[in-house]
């Protein structure tokens, strides 16, 4: 009977030895934490965990506690919830630690709402987050409070609070969506009843009932072409870059080489803004610009825009004035560094009467790279003749038509006499005078219209005069330090002529008209 006893009283002082801390020893530790609080109380239950430390299991008592505590204003409350931890020490409980809490404050008067709207209007993409943002298609609703707002005040300076808007938002590539959406926004200032100065929202997207939406079809052309707020905002701001350039003028391009060449030109020897304001006119907006815009570029074309005005030291080390040419076509060409290693491609497009650009890119050296290539001119070739020849037009003919054949011996008059079935652009003619009753059968190219050469027999059909005589518009072949350079005639005053040049490198210049022939 003596050892039962015995075994009950140990059983009971262990029960004594390891209970938790007492409500009153733990309320006096907080209260000596918070000096200031009016009001402590213990929140739920204490409970026990094990964690490992040291290389050995602890065992921790936490329990959580509200204080209340006055402040400044009279009105207001400070409001902190935290945690109080004990830690096992041999046979009893000793206090370890208080874990960080949250804090918060009561009695502080609701926001002015209006405040808060002209903020949250003068950054809608910040409201609503981007990823939605460029969604969003038409206005949105006027932002409104959700019927629990939630305001919690973090601190004098910063509350937060539930918002809902209406919007409607592109879902794949057919659906526009419309519906609620809610955000919670926390607002920000510099002290109680400052100016709000910033805000961050957060998408709570398990609040949203998508049940509830109403939803469009289109066809995917539609739904396309319809403007996201951000690509509203987007060619704004292109706009207003553009309105801030300088205003320039470009010639127009009658072949790809010479929109190449004045291109590289200007990126050599013009300052950033008039190498931006010079893409906006000459890149070709049907296939670098959005669909339906004329200022804002896509975001291809404004990476190999930005590439080139970020990296204008490293092209202007790179490349020479001219170049040499690796590859040449209509729409594109390939020129090398001045070490003939790397490239340089430039593409264009024929757009009505000129060129326009569509790619430039080239490889960005590097400062070491740039210090070497600057000083290397021997890959450097002479200016290029830019000078556009175009295209002969093809005649076609039918038989009994005068023509003339040129031949390695002369040009000969002479009459269509049958066509080819096989081929278009070959005839069979018989010269004018010769009677033997021989023909020829010519391509095309080798035939002019009408009789302007000589009779088989040494009659002629054609005069030429020595005299030439000059009138505004005329193309004409001018005599140059470089050449014959073929311009048109604008102005004529006495013996001088102003002539705009083909080239575009060249400015309209005043030359003699002794220099003039019609005659390449």
């Amino acid at each position: 009977m003596k050892t039962l006893t015995s075994t009950i009283l140990m059983f009971l002082i262990g029960i004594v030895v390891f209970a938790q801390p007492s409500q009153g020893t733990m309320i006096a530790k907080i209260k000596a934490n918070h000096p200031s609080a009016t009001s402590v109380e213990l929140t739920g239950n204490g409970y026990t965990e094990q964690s490992y430390d040291n290389g050995a299991y602890r065992d921790f008592y936490l329990h959580s506690y509200r204080i209340k505590a006055p402040t400044e204003y009279s009105d207001i409350t400070y409001c902190y919830s935290g945690q109080i931890q004990y830690v096992k020490s041999g046979g009893a409980w000793v206090f370890d630690n208080f874990n960080i809490g949250d804090k918060w404050y009561e009695g502080v008067p609701d926001p002015d709402w209006n405040e808060i709207l002209a903020l949250l209007m003068s950054d809608i993409e910040g409201y609503v987050k981007n990823n939605h943002y460029v969604d969003i298609v038409g206005n949105i609703s006027p932002i409104e409070l959700t019927d629990d707002p939630d305001f919690h005040w973090h601190d004098l300076n910063s509350v937060s609070f539930n918002t809902k808007v209406t919007y409607s938002e592109k879902q794949g590539y057919t659906k526009l969506a419309k519906g609620e959406r809610y955000y919670r926004v926390r607002l920000y200032s510099d002290g109680y009843q400052e100016p709000w100065k910033s805000f961050n929202s957060t998408y709570e997207k398990d609040k949203i009932d998508k049940n509830s939406f109403e939803i469009t079809e289109y066809t995917s052309e539609e739904l396309d072409a319809m403007k996201t707020l951000y690509e509203i905002d987007m060619e704004n701001a292109a706009a207003k870059e553009l309105e801030n350039l300088p205003k320039i003028e470009v010639k127009k391009f009658e072949s790809g080489k010479q929109l190449y060449y004045y291109t590289h030109d200007i990126i050599l020897t013009k300052e950033k803004d008039v190498i931006l304001a010079y893409f906006y006119k000459v890149i070709d907006k049907e296939t670098c610009f959005v669909k339906g815009s004329s200022s804002l570029m896509s975001n291809d074309t404004r990476e190999w825009v930005d590439k080139v005005l970020d990296n204008l030291e490293a092209y202007r080390a790179c490349y020479c004035l001219y170049p040499t040419v690796k590859e040449e076509k209509e729409t594109r060409i390939r020129f090398y560094d001045r070490e003939n290693r790397r490239m340089l491609d430039m593409a264009g497009v024929q757009r009505n009467d000129t060129w326009m650009l569509t790619e430039v890119d080239f490889y960005a050296a590097n400062e070491d790279e740039q210090a070497r290539l600057k000083s290397n001119s021997s890959n450097c070739q002479d200016a290029p003749d830019l000078t556009y020849v175009p295209p002969r037009e093809v005649v076609s003919y039918k038989v009994g038509d005068a023509v003339t054949g040129v031949f390695s011996n002369g040009e000969y008059n002479a009459t269509i006499d049958k066509t080819d079935p096989y081929n278009s652009q070959r005839y069979f003619i018989k010269l004018i005078g010769d009677n033997s009753g021989k023909g020829y059968w010519m391509e095309e190219k080798n035939l002019k219209q009408g009789h302007v050469g000589t009779n088989i027999n040494g009659g002629g059909s054609s005069s030429s005069s020595s005299s030439q005589s000059f009138k505004v518009d005329d193309v004409v072949y001018v005599n140059t330090t470089k050449g014959k350079m073929k311009a048109t005639i604008k102005e004529i005053s006495g013996e001088k002529a102003l002539v705009d040049f083909k080239n575009p490198m060249y400015d309209d210049t005043w030359v003699s008209l002794s220099n003039c022939s019609y005659d390449k």
